[in-house]
């Protein structure tokens, strides 16, 4: 994965958990925003693990 990639995916993750806690503090329920906080917590945890794999000697 490229770097300018890997910032993009970083990114968008940040931005869904941010926009799902900001629906929290609008008043919506905590349910409905885990969705936002879980699916960006796995972009940016797939880069990482990205990361890791590809600076390991096979």
């Amino acid at each position: 994965m490229r770097k300018q990639t890997e910032y993009l995916v970083i990114g968008i993750g940040i931005a869904s958990i941010l926009f799902a806690i900001y629906g929290v503090i609008r008043g919506g329920e905590l349910i409905d925003a885990s969705s936002g906080i879980i699916i960006g917590a796995a972009l940016i945890g797939t880069v990482f693990i990205e990361r890791n794999r590809k600076n390991k000697p096979e």
